[in-house]
């Protein structure tokens, strides 16, 4: 592979820049960005060797082109690039949900020989923009590529073996799988911090409660400060499963309430235990995976 196009040169587009250049990628890396002052600033860093302010221009002469924009975002900078794709150019993206990526990104490719495999690497921060890129990004992280039945086995293999230059952990799950499970771990989690961010600041000076809250509020709904322009596209792209869960989370929250309210002390301990112990379980995997990579 001698070109990658990265289209979108925020956190995540940016990281994976320096990323390649860290790992010792050899070949050019052409990047997208909408404003000046963007473009600029990845070359500074040397997360590109150019900067364009047209997708198509960008992905030119690209073996593989990486899609780093918010998800509605995407399908648009696909058809601007259309025509501009080298034969047989593999596309991807880094977006949360996978499902409407694929069936949109599948239509607008219908005719060409390029190739699009959803990719989902379990990484980023609530930090936002090019600024706050950085080399390590997607060392040791789970990145899932969601091939479909009609995606070529070679091409599969280079996607696995680009995000493995980068220091990721790669799993295959189709699309749907894929946008199920990243609801209730992914898409669930960011919503309930929203939810206590805003519970907690409700009143009409959520400033005055500032100097009481510590460090269990701030780690609780870190994620909140999370872009919400990427959210709104990943929860609008993902609305059945995320209400799903919310439906699941409201019932638990229902049961807590109740046991609260009728001073069932010992269940509501019993509660806290189990729920102590399922964070413990699923904290034990991620770190296993870890320790893995």
């Amino acid at each position: 592979m001698k070109t990658v196009a990265i289209i979108g040169l925020g956190l995540m587009g940016g990281s994976l820049g320096l990323a390649l250049k860290a790992s010792g990628f050899g070949g050019r890396v052409r990047g997208y960005g909408r404003r000046e002052e963007t473009r600029a600033e990845a070359q500074r860093r040397g997360a590109v060797d150019e900067a364009f302010g047209d997708a198509g221009v960008a992905v030119e002469g690209a073996e593989l082109a990486v899609f780093c924009a918010p998800i509605l975002a995407i399908p648009p900078l696909v058809s601007n690039a259309r025509a501009h794709l080298s034969p047989g150019c593999l596309l991807t993206d880094v977006g949360s949900t996978k499902a409407y990526l694929a069936g949109q990104i599948g239509s607008r490719l219908r005719g060409t020989t390029s190739v699009f495999i959803g990719s989902h690497p379990i990484a980023g921060s609530e930090q936002q923009g090019i600024q706050a890129a950085r080399a390590d990004l997607y060392r040791g992280a789970m990145i899932v590529v969601t091939p479909t039945r009609d995606t070529p086995a070679p091409a599969l293999e280079t996607l696995r073996a680009f995000w493995e230059r980068v220091g990721g952990i790669v799993r295959a799950m189709d699309p749907e799988s894929h946008d199920q499970a990243l609801a209730r771990t992914s898409h669930l989690p960011h919503l309930a911090a929203a939810l206590l961010a805003s519970t907690v600041g409700r009143d009409d000076d959520p400033a005055s409660w500032a100097e009481l809250c510590g460090a269990g509020f701030r780690d609780a709904t870190r994620i909140a400060e999370g872009s919400p322009e990427v959210w709104h596209d990943i929860i609008r792209t993902n609305a059945g499963a995320v209400a799903r869960e919310l439906r699941a989370f409201a019932g638990e929250v229902d049961q807590l309430s109740r046991l609260i309210e009728g001073e069932q002390f010992d269940s509501m301990k019993r509660f806290l235990e189990k729920a102590r112990g399922r964070r413990r379980t699923l904290a034990r995997g991620r770190a296993g995976e870890d320790a893995q990579g």
